[in-house]
């Protein structure tokens, strides 16, 4: 299940790797042919290597046999095993962030650090760029392990070997370290003056949109500091104060057209992504792909619009939906589609023109809500939250219309039929987070289910049905255990984290 091979050292990355397929040339210069390590081609594989569109392998193991299941995201036939991680697949997960994303970025500071002087300023807007990749990557790692090693890691080759075992930072200091960077790089990238000339080429996200890169690290900020919201509220505050009070300062991913998205043709994803990427992974897992009784219940009662474009209906003589629910004691057999609905075949099966969606305009006015109904900033929570919902529907709709299997394509439902959604009883805004965060989750479901998983441990909203088998509750993970290569090359430090290393130890964030 892995993507392409290539060749990794811990602690230099290499010139040249084995190149997986020359599909992609034309699109960018392909570092995987490049024999010489250089600044912009680092950067592309950077891009690659931090999984924007999740992987194929990923979405096999990670997703649909946990994260899924946990946060009830899908529908999925359970058992006793049900709450236990796929070790071995998350091993992957963790080498691919140290030896592949985090290394290829942070190697830009030493290529740029030996550039003659007169180079630099083409190549610095690579250094600020690389930051918010970076902390992309860097949340993600940490929002899944909690502790991680951070300051010590990949210094092994300025250090000439001393960091050969880094110690484990504290997350908190993780998010510190990330919180300024993202600072910094958006301040940077306002004043930015000189571009190196390939940018436009090898940034495969934005096409070299220095507004389009501000406006993510500004949202990703964001979505950062309201992590930070219960454990340490004054700091979470003052941040999302100092983005929603200086806009011109802080411009956000506040419209669909600036969401920001890997749209990569179907061919890249074939030849780069595993031979195959979410649809192949859905296609592949019928018995993890059933539509999630929670979820479901909630957009049937509500008439939810998104309904016909996330769910396929039971195979009957009418139209109905029926979800699956996640405690095993409490599905009923036979598990069949006569019974049951599954996710929509045509956005989530057969679609490989779907994006790989990183930071949505749903996403922010979500937050943007959450932060007004905290009191932190004045504003309309509920106006941030309509914007929110109806932001998310148009995104399902654009998603489900882009699959060219679709021969008719779906109207996005008219402002009357969106009003009176916004007015049902269960959807109505009612000044109270559990709403805000219910829906939050509805809308990051399996399209971003690593952010559905993190704000549900985050919020504990919406409060998921206990998960029974022979009468007796499980427990659901809230933190990936370490992988066992890592305790055994690393046993030393490790020793300073071994007692949080238990699925059931919340991550420093998640108080409540």
């Amino acid at each position: 299940m892995k993507r392409c091979a290539r060749l990794v050292a811990l602690v230099v990355v290499p010139a040249a790797t084995i190149a997986c397929h020359d599909a992609y040339d034309s699109l960018f210069l392909d570092p995987d042919r490049s024999q010489t390590a250089r600044i912009e081609y680092l950067f592309t594989q950077g891009l690659i290597d931090a999984d924007f569109p999740i992987h194929y392998g990923e979405w096999y193991w990670q997703v649909y046999h946990n994260v899924a299941t946990w946060a009830q995201l899908s529908g999925t036939v359970n058992d006793v095993n049900m709450m236990r991680p796929v070790s071995d697949q998350w091993q992957d997960t963790w080498t691919d962030y140290y030896t592949r994303a985090a290394m290829d970025l942070k190697e830009i500071y030493v290529l740029y650090a030996a550039l003659p002087a007169d180079q630099k300023a083409s190549y610095e807007v690579y250094i600020h760029l690389g930051k918010i990749v970076n902390a992309f990557t860097t949340a993600r790692t940490t929002d899944l392990w909690g502790d991680i090693p951070y300051s010590e890691a990949f210094t092994a080759r300025q250090t000439v070997g001393r960091n050969l075992f880094p110690k484990f930072d504290t997350q908190e200091s993780v998010y510190d370290a990330i919180l300024q960077d993202l600072k910094d790089a958006s301040a940077a990238l306002r004043t930015l003056s000189v571009v190196h000339p390939a940018l436009a080429k090898q940034d495969l996200l934005l096409g070299g949109d220095l507004t389009g890169w501000r406006r993510f690290a500004n949202s990703l900020r964001l979505r950062l500091a309201m992590r930070l919201s219960d454990v340490a509220q004054p700091k979470a505050a003052g941040i999302v104060q100092e983005i929603l009070l200086d806009p011109a300062t802080y411009p956000l991913v506040e419209a669909e057209s600036l969401s920001v998205a890997w749209y990569m043709d179907p061919s890249w994803i074939r030849d780069h992504n595993s031979s195959g990427n979410r649809s192949r992974a859905t296609s592949e897992l019928p018995q993890q792909a059933w539509a999630p009784k929670l979820m479901l219940d909630m957009m049937v009662t509500d008439s939810d619009p998104r309904l016909p474009v996330v769910f396929d209906s039971v195979a009957d003589t009418i139209v109905r939906y029926a979800g699956l629910p996640s405690s095993p004691q409490a599905q009923l057999p036979p598990i069949d589609r006569k019974h049951y609905s599954r996710l929509d075949s045509l956005m989530f099966s057969h679609n490989d023109n779907f994006p790989g969606y990183v930071m949505t305009a749903a996403e922010v006015e979500f937050l943007k809500s959450e932060a007004y109904q905290r009191g932190w900033v004045t504003g309309d929570p509920k106006a941030a939250y309509d914007s929110a919902i109806s932001l998310s529907v148009r995104m399902y709709y654009d998603t489900y219309n882009r699959n060219s299997a679709v021969i008719r394509k779906l109207a996005v439902p008219s402002p009357a039929a969106m009003s009176a959604f916004l007015n049902r009883p269960g959807v109505a805004y009612d000044g109270t987070l559990q709403r805000i965060a219910t829906q939050k989750w509805i809308h990051l479901g399996i399209v971003q289910p690593y952010e559905a998983w993190a704000e549900l441990r985050r919020t504990d909203y919406p409060v998921l049905p206990q998960d029974v088998i022979g009468g007796r509750p499980l427990e659901r993970p809230v933190r990936i255990v370490y992988p066992s290569s890592e305790i055994t090359s690393n046993s030393q430090n490790y020793q300073a984290v071994r007692a949080k290393d238990t699925p059931t130890t919340r991550v420093w964030w998640d108080v409540k």
